[in-house]
């Protein structure tokens, strides 16, 4: 089952004459969900992109989002600037960050050790 607002009868969701899409869910088992604003509980979520967002203990593959306000979730990866509330990710903005920088230092400390051994090596 996916849930986006788009309408099915040709009209683009960017049209002024669309209201905002907004979806409450509860209890449920969900693969895609778009919206501009949702709220999700007690629900397993396989991909959940939005503007803004609440997610009550609930799973969730992975959330994307403007703002998230979250309460006991689990998440696999989550993409969001503001994320507010209890909330445990496998990989989150911060921590891939983290992983990017050490990648990078660990590069340049290698290339560094060879440099080095190719000096003082003949």
């Amino acid at each position: 089952m996916a849930l986006d607002p788009a309408r099915g009868d040709g009209h683009d969701p960017a049209d002024s004459d669309i209201p905002e899409s907004t979806f409450a869910i509860e209890r449920s088992a969900i693969r895609r969900v778009t919206a501009e604003q949702v709220d999700i509980s007690r629900s397993a979520v396989a991909v959940a992109t939005f503007d803004r967002g609440t997610i009550r203990q609930s799973d969730a593959g992975m959330v994307v989002g403007r703002s998230v306000a979250v309460d006991e979730v689990r998440v696999g990866v989550l993409i969001s600037p503001v994320v507010r509330g209890e909330v445990h990710t496998l990989l989150d903005m911060r921590s891939a960050v983290a992983i990017g920088f050490g990648m990078v230092l660990g590069k340049l400390f290698v290339s560094a050790v060879r440099a080095l051994a190719r000096k003082l090596l003949p």
